[in-house]
């Protein structure tokens, strides 16, 4: 029976997720990827990610329920970014550079509500192309037929 619950809320969480991804690619964020968790309180769960080269975007975590506050923190490429804000979903901006690079992500349920102990949480990214703005070093007379002289 606990484990009918316990996938039936996992399977909430999975929708929330498939939502969000859903307005990141709405968004132009082709490149995505999410992993659930079952986090027990204070003890860290790390893996890797690959997200690619040449991209930019977030890296995502999201709570049940009785996840209160939820630590993400990711490593690699010459970058260590953890959230310090207390939220059951932390967003951290990254970009990958120009080399492929196996990341390390590190989740961590700081605390949770209603006396729990443990409870599921899911993990994703949204990356798209880094978009290189082209600059005009050379400025240029307005024309005289659109200007009207």
């Amino acid at each position: 029976m606990g484990m009918i619950l316990l996938l039936s809320c996992f399977c909430v969480l999975s929708e929330e997720v498939d939502t969000f991804l859903d307005e990141y690619r709405f968004n132009g964020y082709t490149s995505q990827w999410s992993r659930g968790l079952y986090l027990t309180v204070g003890e860290p769960s790390s893996f890797l990610i690959f997200p690619g080269a040449g991209l930019e975007g977030v890296l995502c975590g999201m709570g049940g329920d009785a996840v209160l506050d939820l630590r993400l923190e990711l490593q690699g490429g010459g970058m260590d970014i953890i959230d310090e804000e207390p939220d059951d979903l932390p967003v951290l901006r990254f970009a990958t550079g120009s080399e492929p690079v196996a990341f390390v992500v590190t989740v961590v349920a700081l605390d949770m509500l209603y006396g729990a102990t443990a409870d599921s949480a899911c993990v994703f990214f949204a990356m798209r192309p880094v978009v290189e703005e082209l600059e005009n070093s050379v400025p240029v007379e307005p024309d005289s037929a659109i200007t009207g002289e």
